[in-house]
């Protein structure tokens, strides 16, 4: 079942959100048929930072997100807070335009570990040096990958 639409156009989205090569749409209720007007967009090609932390995006926005071939320039992404489980890290895991991606943000997802694994494992993400899961959980890739509790 789809959830209420708020936005109709790209142009929309982007409004007042776009400083540079980032795009700020933190907290903005985005969903996931939304965010195919982004995902169909050449602007995305300009962004390299792309922060969607509190959104509403799921696994299903997020399989579309790695599959976006105008993404191939992100480096930074915030999916904190989305409702991202397993199934949408492993697709972020396989995607081949996020070949630039260095860091990647999680948290406040119900990831419970296929995905984690999926990340450590990537052959395609060869740029990926910091993830986060959860709230302490930091994992940097330094001649293998380690995880760092903070805190």
């Amino acid at each position: 079942m789809s959830k209420t639409v708020k936005y109709v156009d790209v142009e929309t989205i982007f409004a007042g959100r776009k400083r540079g090569n980032q795009l700020m749409l933190s907290g903005v209720n985005l969903n996931a048929e939304e965010a195919r007007l982004l995902w169909a967009s050449p602007k995305m090609e300009e962004i390299n930072w792309l922060d969607l932390d509190d959104n509403d995006l799921g696994d299903e926005g997020v399989k579309d997100l790695a599959e976006c071939r105008y993404l191939s320039n992100v480096q930074y992404l915030n999916l904190n807070k989305n409702g991202v489980g397993d199934e949408g890290v492993k697709s972020l895991a396989q995607s081949k335009v996020l070949g630039k991606l260095k860091r990647l943000h999680l948290k406040n997802n119900p990831i419970q570990g296929e995905g984690v694994l999926a990340l450590f494992h990537s052959e395609t993400l060869e740029n990926l040096a910091t993830f986060q899961v959860h709230d302490g959980w930091t994992c940097k890739k330094r001649e293998g990958w380690r995880y760092r509790p903070q805190g």
